[in-house]
């Protein structure tokens, strides 16, 4: 089992270091607060390029990679060691989101690309989300979107076969584990407590951005 895993998060990390997923973890960023010296946790890391890319975003932040999975951080810290700065300020913590290992208050923004879906308690994740943000943090997820995209669409955002080969096992195993909605997405976030949410459509049409606020 051991073995599947480590080859599982080599597959993961080859597939998603193309730029349509890299952009995509990018506009996460955009929708993060701009002052300096912020503390940024990324959920499901996985691994890492969404850490890289809001290390990348926000130059001064103190950015901390969360993942359940001991092979993903593996393949987080082997990137590390192969790309430049700024992977060298990111540090990489082993956690499950219904448990971060943080203080009450203590992140200024938390981020996740395409991580709540496969969870089995999101309430019980974004009720430590919402825990751990200070007053007026910030979360910003992406995840998959319950709309139907058609083929012409899909390869406008992208012609790369990684990419390609990443939306094929995406779409199937989200459909599996649940897509959201705009009104579903915003529901779930408001029912944990966020304010001020808003989602918009990404990817093509594929994915969902939210961007919600803890009070």
């Amino acid at each position: 089992m051991r073995r599947f895993f480590g080859f599982f998060s080599t597959f993961y990390a080859w597939m998603t270091g193309q730029d349509a997923w890299r952009d995509s973890c990018a506009a996460l960023v955009e929708r993060l607060p701009r002052e300096s010296g912020l503390r940024i946790v990324d959920l499901g890391c996985g691994p890492g390029v969404s850490a890289f890319e809001v290390a990348r975003g926000r130059p001064s932040a103190s950015v901390v990679g969360v993942d359940s999975a001991a092979s993903m951080l593996q393949q987080a810290r082997r990137r590390s060691r192969m790309e430049p700065p700024p992977s060298d300020r990111v540090r990489w913590v082993c956690a499950d989101a219904g448990q971060l290992p943080f203080r009450t208050g203590s992140v200024d923004a938390l981020t996740g690309h395409s991580f709540l879906y496969l969870l089995a308690d999101r309430d019980a994740a974004l009720t430590e989300c919402l825990r751990v943000l200070r007053s007026g943090g910030r979360l910003v997820v992406m995840e998959p979107s319950d709309r139907p995209v058609r083929l012409p669409e899909l390869l406008k955002t992208s012609l790369d076969p990684r990419f390609l080969l990443s939306v094929a096992l995406w779409r199937p195993m989200s459909r599996l584990r649940g897509r959201f909605g705009p009104t579903s997405l915003e529901a779930m976030l408001r029912r944990s407590g966020f304010a001020t949410c808003r989602v918009e459509e990404t990817l093509g049409g594929l994915g969902l951005r939210a961007r919600a606020q803890k009070a």
